[in-house]
């Protein structure tokens, strides 16, 4: 779930993190499945440092997810971090705390 990842962040943050998970299925560039994607070396934290195991499942962000997977808020995002944009990619908008490239 998306609830990791942005744990704190506006719904639309949320949407959008669920989206780059998605939208880097859907790439060549990346691994062709969910799993394959958030368990990928070095790309979300929460999946590799713990914080994974502290989470639970909420049917708000299960919902959310479902919703984007019909129809995406943003098709193009790849990338995100907080703080600032990523130094590769090309920066396309902030919501609360993350910064969202493609």
């Amino acid at each position: 779930e998306t609830g990791n990842e942005a744990e704190g962040e506006p719904e639309k943050g949320k949407r959008l993190v669920a989206d780059v998970i998605l939208n880097r299925v859907d790439s060549s560039k990346f691994p062709d499945t969910v799993e394959g994607v958030i368990y990928q070396k070095n790309q979300f934290e929460a999946m590799w440092n713990g914080r994974v195991d502290r989470c639970e499942v909420r049917k708000d962000i299960r919902e959310l997810v479902r919703e984007e997977m019909i129809s995406r808020l943003n098709s193009k995002v790849l990338y995100f971090r907080t703080k600032h944009y990523h130094n590769f990619g090309t920066p396309e908008l902030s919501v609360g705390n993350h910064y969202f490239s493609s």
